[in-house]
């Protein structure tokens, strides 16, 4: 079982996230938060798999929340869900150890193959932000 922690701060956002991942079978929502302090208190109580981190957050936002968190356990893998073009700051954030980068607008498959990839400890970027990498 993949235990999932959400950390977004709008809560219709965490809500929906919830409801579709509660309908795959190997994947639970085990906590949720709605700033990088959440994130960082949710990491110190243990039990999560993996953290599906938003990048703008008041109180700390997620760039700042990924290097307390890698600081405090960095093995655990971080996945960016963000609103912002992977240009922005994919590049930035994959090289300060977040686990993977995936766009809000992404259809929900590739959000669940994107958990299973940091899950098993692997890199997930999309295939787009993979050629726009390589260039």
């Amino acid at each position: 079982m993949i235990n999932v922690a959400i950390i977004d701060d709008h809560a219709i956002v965490r809500a929906g996230l919830k409801q579709f991942l509660s309908e795959q079978v190997d994947i639970r929502v085990v906590a949720e938060g709605s700033s990088g302090r959440d994130a960082i208190d949710i990491v110190r109580a243990g039990g999560v798999s993996v953290i599906l981190l938003d990048v703008s957050m008041p109180d700390q936002n997620g760039v700042d929340a990924l290097a307390a968190i890698r600081a405090r356990d960095p093995d655990i893998p971080v996945l960016i869900l963000s609103g912002f073009a992977a240009e922005q700051y994919a590049t930035v954030l994959l090289r300060q150890g977040a686990s993977g980068y995936i766009d809000k607008k992404c259809i929900a498959d590739e959000l669940v193959s994107a958990i299973r990839t940091v899950a098993l400890g692997r890199r997930y970027i999309t295939a787009s932000m993979a050629e726009r990498l390589a260039g």
